[in-house]
């Protein structure tokens, strides 16, 4: 009934919607001699016989701005940055339609940046309210390393010492490649992060406030990796082609890539590609798990040795069909896989104490494949009036396959083998209507369904007779599909220096589970969620800003959460999802502030959030002592807290910067009669310096204190990054180099802990973190252009699946990494 009633709020606003008399005036900003967009460049509107600016905007990541008039007159266009000659152009607003400034260009102002010290380095990162973008491709760190050392300085992202991310506070978030979602990014950030080579994207950015027009899931927001073919192409550009060549090599790997744009006419192609691969050998866990009811006790000592290839491919394209026609289309592939060899000492201590050995291969591959298509239509008759039609396909196969083997045991236990080829395949078809309903008004609204099928076919084996056998009873087929649908309406308005953004949204869900053969019943249901956001931003200067936003996320479990699937490959510890879990939801409260001058970029965000009926991951001991951990919606959580990041220009060739966050969390569960509560903080400080001879030399500490969850808490960590690179031939070509270490002899050391009603685990992992590497950066072509893309287009961000940087599936005591206590 919900459903119908908003669908009819929406048609009727289709049908009566209507525009006063406007003026669309817009321009495109771009450098004098390169043609590069000018980012963030302040523009103010003045009108004549008013002292004040009327209006102003800031440009987009392709140099764009635009704004809409009600009132004719005499206006002068002022265009200022930082470091930049102030640009001054008069225009007229007759009336109704648009005027079209065209492009203008802005050059250096060399007296402006001697005398304000302004740093010869480009500005790292663009701030808004709801949105912040870091600016990849200007940091002389990301030559030489990966995406996950790029985290590490991205405001609102927090990297801690095993490389668990989590965004806005919360390790719920959803990866966008070029504005598509990634399902499998989404599934492993870390891992493929840590693989993946910094030069392969230009931005990341972060939504922290997604509105109604965003999918409710994500309890984190959004992280969309822009990699430098997803914006609008000027007509000012000429035809041509650019693009780099990326290698690299070092102690611990070995990557590259390549990047390509080229414009022909209408039509812009934009082509990414990159591979690595990492070793990581000699990584130790030792760990003690403990029974609270029969004193029985296991102690496991580890070693492991990793290798994670990884490929990535992205196609965008799109074709002007008109000035009011718009069609846009992208296909991308993604690869990744997981190799590793342990060997493990288990002593077991008891009423038979006794100890054995396990060796385990175990081998994860995964691979995305997603495909897109845009069709937008721009109203000549009413400037910002559009009407765009998607379609969005995306698929993410998973595969496992764990051995483990036993020796030294005073009883026979056979060995076993698991496998399993897990799928997650969506089709989803989006529509988006917007139109401007007043002077700097407008109103936004839209339908989306999404057909959305996860599949699983797991297996166990016995080893017999010198092959496998398999166990009957240790199968499982299982589908599950989840079908959505989707309205919503937002209203975004801007009032001198006042803005305001409204939304509503309501989904509807319909679940059906189906066993082939396994653990379950086949069932089906569904159920609805209305999900409101609105944020307020009120424009000091153009410069300063600050905001208060209000929204509502779901987390949706993904495949790796659901699967009931019992992985018994170790023969003390049993895991597996739950089929029954249902979304959570999270209400977030923030408040913003920035500020930026030639000196100082500031950026602080205090945010609360609230989860009821959290989805936590626990463990307990059964009646024959085996220790089962699974997933289940169990935690209510509470957190509040502060971010910071500021950017200090000491001098022209010198800036100083730290990405900090500070919080405290609160956990708790009815169902598992326990509670846990603490303080923790992450701290990035760096240094970036311009040395004789045009040498960048870069230095960064990363430290954080303890993490905490409702079991249990795991220690923080200590890092130093130290980078150096020269550019050569007009900068063309760029040798960069970099350095990682921890402090203290050895690798990096982490302890946790958790304790549940039965059971108790101390544990410590030392990873070896320290590496060298030496990267070739080769650009070659004119700059100037990317791919046009819709200004809408289908973002899915609802899933949440295991993203601990840990391949799903696995289990203490067999040989992998345990992720106790989350």
């Amino acid at each position: 009934m919900g459903a119908s009633r908003l669908n009819l709020v929406i048609i009727a606003f289709f049908a009566s919607v209507g525009v006063s008399a406007q003026t669309l005036v817009k321009g495109t900003v771009l450098d004098s001699l390169s043609r590069n967009p000018e980012v963030g460049a302040v523009v103010q509107f003045l009108k004549s016989g008013v002292s004040e600016p009327v209006a102003y905007s800031v440009t987009d990541s392709l140099g764009e701005f635009s704004r809409t008039f009600n009132s004719a007159g005499n206006y002068t266009l002022l265009v200022e940055n930082m470091g930049r000659k102030t640009v001054r152009k008069p225009f007229s607003v007759e009336g109704a339609g648009e005027r079209d400034l065209g492009v203008i260009l802005v050059q250096d102002d060399t007296q402006a940046l001697e005398a304000a010290s302004v740093q010869a380095m480009k500005t790292l990162v663009k701030l808004d309210v709801g949105k912040l973008t870091y600016k990849v491709e200007e940091d002389p760190d990301s030559k030489a390393g990966t995406v996950l050392d790029m985290l590490r300085k991205v405001p609102m992202v927090t990297v801690d010492g095993q490389d668990n991310i989590t965004v806005n506070g919360s390790s719920s978030f959803k990866v966008y490649v070029d504005g598509k979602p990634n399902q499998m990014l989404s599934s492993n950030p870390s891992q493929i992060f840590k693989v993946m080579p910094a030069s392969a994207v230009k931005d990341i950015e972060v939504i922290t406030n997604p509105g109604a027009k965003y999918d409710a899931e994500g309890a984190g927001g959004v992280l969309n990796l822009v990699t430098g073919a997803v914006a609008g192409a000027s007509s000012a550009v000429a035809d041509g082609a650019y693009g780099s060549v990326n290698l690299g090599a070092g102690t611990k790997g070995e990557n590259g890539g390549v990047y390509l744009t080229a414009k022909k006419g209408r039509l812009t192609v934009g082509v990414n590609a990159a591979g690595g691969i990492q070793k990581l050998d000699g990584m130790t866990y030792d760990a003690t798990q403990r029974n609270l009811y029969t004193g029985d006790s296991q102690a496991t000592e580890m070693t492991q040795n990793q290798k994670l290839p990884f490929v990535f491919a992205n196609l965008d394209a799109s074709y002007e069909i008109s000035g009011s026609d718009l069609l846009t289309g992208s296909f991308g592939m993604t690869g990744f896989y997981q190799s590793a060899r342990s060997f493990s000492l288990i002593s077991m201590e008891g009423p038979e104490s006794y100890s054995y050995s396990s060796d385990q291969d175990m081998r994860y591959r995964t691979s995305g494949m997603n495909g897109s298509l845009d069709y937008q239509h721009s109203s000549s008759a009413v400037p910002g009036r559009t009407l765009t039609l998607s379609y969005r396909y995306s698929g993410s196969p998973l595969g496992t396959e764990s051995v483990n083997r036993f020796s030294g045991l005073p009883f026979e236990l056979t060995d076993r083998k698991s496998d399993g080829d897990d799928n997650s395949q969506e089709n989803t078809l989006q529509l988006d209507y917007a139109a401007p309903v007043g002077e700097g008004q407008s109103l936004s609204s839209g339908f989306k369904y999404i057909a959305r099928h996860n599949s699983a076919d797991d297996n166990l084996y016995y080893a017999e007779g010198g092959g496998w056998i398999r166990n009957a009873e240790g199968g499982m087929l299982y589908d599950h599909f989840n079908d959505i649908g989707a309205l919503y309406s937002e209203y975004s308005g801007t009032f001198g220096k006042v803005a305001l953004t409204a939304g509503l949204r309501y989904e509807y869900t319909w679940q059906k589970v189906r066993y082939g053969k396994g653990y379950g019943q086949d069932f089906k249901t569904g159920f609805g969620d209305i999900v409101p956001s609105a944020s307020l931003q009120l424009n000091i200067a153009p410069t300063r800003n600050v905001g208060l936003a209000y929204n509502r996320r779901i987390q949706r479990p993904g495949i790796t959460y659901l699967n009931p699937y019992v992985n018994r490959s170790s023969p003390t510890v049993v895991s597996y999802g739950n089929s029954d879990l249902t979304s959570a939801r999270t209400d977030i409260l923030s408040l913003v502030f920035n500020s930026f001058n030639p000196k100082w970029i500031v950026s602080l965000t205090g945010r609360y959030s609230h989860t009821g009926s959290g989805i936590s991951g626990y463990s307990f001991y059964d009646a024959e002592g085996m220790l089962n951990t699974t997933y289940g919606n169990v935690v209510k959580e509470d957190n509040a807290g502060l971010t910071a990041f500021l950017n200090w220009t000491a001098g022209p060739k010198t800036r100083i910067y730290t990405n900090s966050s500070f919080g405290y969390g609160w956990f708790s569960s009815d169902e598992l009669s326990q509670d846990n509560q603490g303080w923790n903080w992450n701290v990035m400080a760096g240094l970036q310096q311009t040395l004789p001879a045009d040498m960048l030399l870069s230095a960064n500490l990363v430290g954080g204190g303890r993490t905490w969850n409702l079991q249990g808490w795991r220690t923080g960590f200590k890092m130093a990054v130290l980078g150096l690179s020269k550019g050569f031939f007009a900068d063309k070509l760029r040798v960069s180099g970099q350095f990682v270490t921890n402090f203290g002899r050895g690798g990096m050391e982490i302890e946790s802990f958790a304790r549940g009603r039965d059971y108790e685990t101390v544990s410590k992992v030392v990873l070896p973190i320290r590496q060298a590497g030496l990267n070739l950066t080769y650009t070659f072509g004119k700059q100037g252009f990317q791919v046009k893309k819709a200004r809408k287009s289908i973002t899915n961000d609802d899933l949440i699946n295991n993203t601990s940087g840990q391949a799903p599936g696995t289990g203490a005591g067999g040989g992998t990494v345990p992720t106790t206590g989350q």
